[in-house]
């Protein structure tokens, strides 16, 4: 259920990217226009209460499901490496293919490169690993600021000539990669898609490789929550629940708030250079760094204890159990309304908000009705098919006849 509350969640904010070619023109130099009435009150909650708070949680999430299968290796006897590197392996092809065909702003790929390096981390105690979690989160998070800070205080203070080459050359080719996707989009077809797809893959997931120490900090610890045992009796754990309820809510929302001043497409592109003053432009990134994981904590540990006390949502859980196939059909339903339908770049935040409920009402109905006659969602089986070698029983019929 948790796992479920944070893929949907991730879809607030990847609709920006999904929606039109605003990435390519804040990449050149486009200031956003000021939105106004419900579009900015959409995209300012989307800024404080989503960004990157979805990220963080499903990282967390991820963490935690790989203590869970570390777990049962070692107790079973097996080195836990040679599975969760196969695992992972795959992940990180998964995302290749997911972000050249469907949305460029995949998150499997980073995901898997930060999975394989969590091997390392995988047979440490407890506390050490959490040491290392906190090591990681805080270096990238002074580092982020730090450099922030100094980018913003460097544009204001320089402007570079109309007449400078290089700079014309740099927003010339986005602005000129923005045209192109919405060409694609719009009247080319699926190759033309795809082609657009592979470029801004290249972009964005260079700007991700440099944020993989942060997603390891919040595997570690994700993997440390795993390993204390609250899945097993999570009632027992209920304090605990209620104090990292109070904590993640309380120090993150406040310390989030300045990520509502911008435009969330500023967010997801790396920076707010230019947008907003040196000082904001510090509290924004602080935000994203730190404030992001603190709040998804919050909500972690606030939607644990209404778990524990109204019970478990089972649409919800359902679109848990199945995450990689419904984060991937998320980016498939939504490249089908805005390239099939014609709406790539026409809809505006609050309108776009229209499509995340739609496809989180096809998600919450889908994965329940699949899970009936199967165990996993497709593309969880074929993922266990690979990572164990041998061909997984998918419907509860296989599985009792392999029993028998």
């Amino acid at each position: 259920m948790l796992r479920g509350f944070a893929l949907l969640g991730i879809l607030l904010i990847n609709i920006e990217l999904m929606r039109g070619p605003a990435f390519y023109e804040v990449m050149a130099g486009q200031v956003p226009p000021v939105s106004e009435g419900l579009d900015r009150v959409v995209q300012f909650l989307s800024g404080w209460l989503a960004a990157g708070k979805f990220i963080s949680s499903f990282a967390i999430m991820f963490g935690l499901g790989a203590a869970l299968i570390a777990g049962r290796a070692i107790a079973a006897g097996h080195n836990p490496r040679g599975l969760l590197a196969r695992r992972y392996g795959w992940l990180l092809l998964f995302g290749i293919a997911h972000m050249i065909l469907l949305f460029p702003g995949d998150i499997l790929f980073v995901y898997g490169i930060s999975g394989l390096i969590l091997l390392a981390f995988v047979k440490l105690a407890q506390r050490t690993a959490l040491i290392w979690s906190g090591v990681l989160i805080g270096i990238t998070t002074a580092l982020g600021v730090l450099f922030a800070g100094l980018g913003a205080l460097i544009d204001g203070s320089f402007e570079a000539p109309d007449d400078d080459p290089f700079t014309s050359a740099f927003t010339g080719w986005f602005a000129d990669r923005g045209d192109a996707a919405v060409q694609a989009h719009t009247d080319g077809s699926y190759l033309d898609v795809i082609g657009v797809n592979a470029v801004e893959s290249l972009i964005m997931q260079s700007g991700q490789l440099f944020v993989i120490p942060w997603v390891l900090g919040l595997f570690l610890f994700g993997f440390v929550v795993g390993r204390s045992g609250i899945i097993d009796d999570l009632s027992a754990f209920r304090p605990h629940l209620r104090k990292a309820a109070l904590i993640g809510l309380g120090a993150g929302l406040p310390l989030t708030l300045a990520q509502g001043a911008v435009d969330p497409i500023v967010l997801v592109a790396g920076s707010a250079d230019g947008q907003v003053g040196a000082g904001l432009v510090v509290l924004i990134m602080l935000g994203q760094l730190l404030g992001a994981p603190v709040l998804a904590v919050g909500y972690l540990a606030s939607l644990a204890l209404l778990t524990l006390r109204f019970g478990v949502a089972r649409p919800l859980a359902a679109v848990g159990r199945m995450a990689l196939t419904a984060y991937l059909l998320q980016s498939l339903l939504t490249l089908i309304v805005f390239a099939g339908f014609g709406l790539y770049g026409q809809l505006g935040p609050a309108e776009a908000m229209l499509v995340v409920i739609g496809v989180w009402v096809a998600l919450l109905i889908i994965c329940p009705l699949w899970l009936r006659w199967a165990r996993f969602g497709p593309v969880e089986w074929l993922w266990r098919t690979l990572t164990y070698g041998r061909r997984q029983p998918l419907r509860a019929r296989d599985t009792q006849q392999a029993h028998s």
